[in-house]
């Protein structure tokens, strides 16, 4: 898998430069954090396009579930943004990934692994300098 577009992908899945095996693979994340969360399919949809509805607690569980399923969160609610480095899309310069990953790296902050998920995401696909979904 590749990062910044799996990180995107966690919670919103379409991104670039995935093999089908690796997009098979989120999208079956997908669909089982949506049924263990219970979030509005719609809710997911539209996160995924940018508007990332922050105050919906089902959409952050969801954002803690896809970051916990891809190794990006642990199940300690632990971020780890060497494995979010290491899974970068191979298209996207490093610099463009580590200013994004710089900016965002404070904002995993939260009363539980929900909030501190949807914070990480929200900041990522705000700061974002590069097209990685579809």
């Amino acid at each position: 898998m590749k990062t910044i577009a799996v990180i995107f992908a966690f919670c919103l899945v379409g991104a670039l430069s995935l093999t089908e095996e690796q997009k098979a693979k989120l999208t079956q994340y997908k669909n089982a954090c949506i049924t263990e969360t219970g979030v509005d399919t719609q809710v997911v949809e539209n996160a995924k396009s940018g508007n990332f509805a922050e105050n919906d607690e089902k959409l952050a569980c969801f954002s803690s579930c896809m970051l916990k399923k891809i190794g990006i969160m642990g199940e300690d609610g632990t971020v780890n943004l060497d494995v979010a480095r290491q899974r970068a899309p191979a298209n996207v310069p490093k610099d463009q990934v580590e200013s994004v990953i710089t900016k965002c790296k404070d904002s995993a902050s939260g009363p539980n692994d929900c909030k501190k998920a949807a914070n990480l995401v929200k900041c990522f696909v705000d700061n974002k300098s590069f097209n990685v979904l579809n």
